[in-house]
C-alpha cells in the first residue's frame, strides 16, 4: 500500500519539472521531489535535478554524486523522498516495461513522468510495482 494517498506538486516546482524535461530533449531528464507528509498527503517542497548518466532517448541512470548531494540536503532539511521524476521525450507519460524493471523503490514513492505528445508535455504521476502501475492522485497548485 502506498504510504501517501495524494502528491501535491507546488506550481513552480511542476514547471522547473517540465522545464528540466524540454531542456534535456531528446534526452530523457531525471530528479527528485521531496518533502512532507500527513494525514495521507505529501506536499513538494523541493526538486533536486539529478544527471543522466544514460544520456539516453529511451532511460535515465542517477549520477550517484547528484544522488548523494540530494539525500544529504534532504536529511538536513528534515524531508522525505516522495516521488522520482523522469521524462519520456518521445511517448506518452506512462510507465515503460523498462521503468517497471528498473523500480528500486517498491511502492513507496511516486514516479512522476513527463511525456511529450505532439511536443507537448504532459505530466501524470504513477505508482509502480513489481510487474504492474497505477495512477497515483496528484494535484498542482
Amino acid at each position: 500500500m502506498p504510504p501517501f494517498l495524494r502528491l501535491v506538486i507546488p506550481v513552480a516546482i511542476h514547471d522547473d519539472v517540465i522545464g528540466h524535461a524540454q531542456q534535456q530533449w531528446p534526452r530523457e531528464c531525471c530528479g527528485l521531489l521531496a518533502g512532507r507528509v500527513a494525514d495521507g498527503i505529501a506536499v513538494v517542497s523541493a526538486r533536486y535535478p539529478i544527471i543522466n548518466d544514460a544520456t539516453s532517448a529511451t532511460e535515465y541512470t542517477t549520477h550517484p554524486p547528484d544522488m548523494l548531494k540530494a539525500f544529504r540536503a534532504m536529511r538536513t532539511a528534515g524531508h522525505e523522498l516522495l516521488a522520482i521524476y523522469h521524462s519520456h521525450p518521445m511517448s506518452e507519460p506512462v510507465p515503460s516495461p523498462r521503468d517497471i524493471a528498473g523500480n528500486t523503490y517498491g511502492e513507496t514513492v511516486v514516479h512522476l513522468i513527463v511525456g511529450f505528445v505532439n511536443s507537448l508535455p504532459q505530466v501524470r504521476g504513477w505508482w509502480l510495482s513489481a510487474t504492474a502501475f497505477h495512477e497515483a492522485a496528484c494535484d498542482v497548485m
